[in-house]
């Protein structure tokens, strides 16, 4: 290990600490301990669904000289979760929502179901720049901040146009949290695959990741979509138990099970990346 590796472990390490250290103390302090247990439930595995997922991408899809290697494995996952704590620390900063203050203190639903989105989408640009070989950890660190940077001024304009994140965390509104959690996750499967690939050069990683042009319209359909709900919701009105909050319900799963798809169909349309043959599948 080089000095740079050393340093990058170490603060890595820090941050990995202090990050479970905060999820799960929060997650678990609120008292009675049977309020938002939602949140609770669901924040207990998410951790534990990224380390799954950040796992299968290093044991199949990374480096030639990660693939196997206990401790380079290692390394990456505390790395994982680092990034994990600064995307969250990020989505906190630029769409003033929390995952301490709107879902465990508030127990605001639509936040949760957000976040989990956004928590997963953060995973999945990780993962992404994980895949491929390249000559070290910084390779990583570039290709993500590529994809981390995107999703948040991509975030940014949605929210600017259509205020989502306002009606998530003041106006609790499930609906919109479903649609913008799973613009997070598809968001985030897209990026990630712009991320990923076999390192050459700075500008060649630039070039590669120009792959992850389907964002755009997956974000310009996000904001032509959640217009149209704002709109009819300034314009009708409803309560949150008539037919009509219903169908929104249903219409928004649709939705994002409809982002998430194009998301997946843009993966499997893009070129296929090498893999540990071990496996048998390619991406």
């Amino acid at each position: 290990m080089d000095v740079s590796e050393i340093f990058a472990l170490i603060l890595c390490g820090i941050l990995t600490c202090a990050f479970l250290y905060r999820w799960y103390r929060y997650t678990y302090a609120g008292w009675p301990s049977a309020r938002n247990q939602r949140a609770k439930n669901v924040f207990a595995v998410l951790p534990l669904f990224s380390l799954a997922i950040i796992l299968f991408t290093l044991e199949g899809l990374a480096s030639f000289d990660v693939i196997g290697n206990a401790f380079w494995t290692f390394f990456y996952i505390i790395m994982g979760y680092a990034w994990i704590y600064a995307g969250l620390t990020a989505i906190s900063m630029f769409f003033d929502i929390s995952w301490i203050d709107d879902v465990l203190n508030l127990n605001n639903n639509a936040a949760l179901i957000a976040l989990t989105g956004g928590f997963l989408g953060l995973t999945m640009i990780y993962s992404g720049a994980n895949i491929g070989s390249g000559p070290g950890w910084w390779c990583v660190i570039f290709a993500g901040g590529l994809g981390l940077t995107a999703w948040i001024i991509l975030g940014l304009i949605i929210t600017a146009v259509t205020r989502v994140f306002y009606r998530i965390t003041v106006e609790r509104d499930i609906c919109c949290g479903i649609r913008t959690g799973s613009y997070f996750l598809a968001s985030g499967l897209i990026l990630g695959r712009a991320s990923a690939g076999d390192w050459t050069s700075f500008e060649m990683t630039l070039i590669e990741f120009l792959d992850g042009w389907p964002v755009l319209i997956l974000a310009l359909a996000v904001i032509l979509i959640e217009l149209g709900f704002k709109g009819e919701s300034k314009a009708k009105g409803f309560s949150k138990k008539s037919k009509k909050s219903d169908n929104n319900l249903y219409a928004s799963i649709i939705i994002g099970f409809i982002y998430i798809k194009l998301a997946i169909t843009c993966i499997i349309l893009s070129p296929s990346l090498p893999v540990n043959p071990e496996w048998g599948i390619m991406l």
